[in-house]
Parts: C-alpha cells; sequence; structure tokens
C-alpha cells in the first residue's frame, strides 16, 4: 500500500519509512546518553550506560518523532493566535519567566549573604521547577479569570 492519505479523515500518515527513522535515531540518541554518562561517571560503566540510556529511551524517541514524524501527522492550528489557550499559556510563561529571574536573584543573594554550598544539579533542578510550577499556576489563574 503506497497511498499514505487516510481516506476518512484526509489527513496524511506518515511513511514507514519515517517511523523506523524515528525510531532508529531515537535510540543512538539515547545510546549517546547513555555512552556519555558512562565516560564521565566513576561507577560501573555498564550500569550507568544500562541506565541512562534506558531513561532516556522515551525523551529521544519522542524528540525524534516530533522531528521525524510530526510534520506528517500533526497540522498546525492556521488560526492558533486568535485561541484562548494560547493567550493563556503566552501570559503564563511569560509572568513565570520575569518570576523566575526575581526568584534566581533573591536565591543568589540568599546564598551569597550566608555562604551556603549548593551544587549545580541542585541550584538547576530548582530553578526547573520553579518554573514549572509557577507557568502551571498562573496558566489555571488565566484560565479561572476567563471563565
Amino acid at each position: 500500500m503506497s497511498n499514505t492519505r487516510n481516506i476518512a479523515t484526509g489527513r496524511q500518515k506518515a511513511p514507514v519509512g519515517a517511523y523506523v527513522l524515528m525510531s532508529v535515531v531515537g535510540v543512538v540518541l539515547a545510546t549517546a546518553f547513555g555512552a556519555a554518562a558512562a565516560l564521565f561517571r566513576e561507577e560501573s560503566e555498564a550500569l550507568t550506560f544500562g541506565v541512562f540510556a534506558a531513561t532516556m529511551l522515551g525523551p529521544c524517541l519522542s524528540l525524534s518523532w516530533f522531528v521525524l514524524v510530526s510534520r506528517y501527522t500533526v497540522s498546525p492550528d492556521r488560526h492558533a493566535e486568535e485561541n484562548v489557550e494560547s493567550r493563556w499559556i503566552t501570559n503564563a510563561t511569560s509572568g513565570a519567566c520575569t518570576d523566575t529571574y526575581a526568584a534566581c536573584g533573591i536565591a543568589l543573594s540568599a546564598v551569597v549573604v550566608t555562604g551556603l554550598d549548593i551544587s549545580g544539579s541542585a541550584a538547576l533542578g530548582g530553578v526547573l521547577v520553579l518554573m514549572l510550577v509557577d507557568t502551571a499556576v498562573r496558566y489555571l489563574v488565566e484560565k479561572r479569570r476567563s471563565c
């Protein structure tokens, strides 16, 4: 069957080759993450490789689907700028970005004054969690205001 158009919906399906390429690219990316982790960590290389490669497989497959398959299966919304949800997420993310700048400045001042020693991964994780929670709260507030 060389026909890649779905007759019922009129939407185009992705060719089988795109899914195969997506799978190969996703597995190769996850393998590269596992190899990099095994190279930089001093624990058991095989265990580190396996854990990191398995953990990164889902995100890598998702990324490769987005890059290689989504152009066939997802049609962009022509009126996205007119959607209320688009306005909500834009307002939420821009407000969260401003809040994160302020929070990072305050946290940096507190760390310098108190002399605390915080690891980079803990600090970056905290910033990421702050942005996610702040965006979610702001989105829900925007949604509630509109309803």
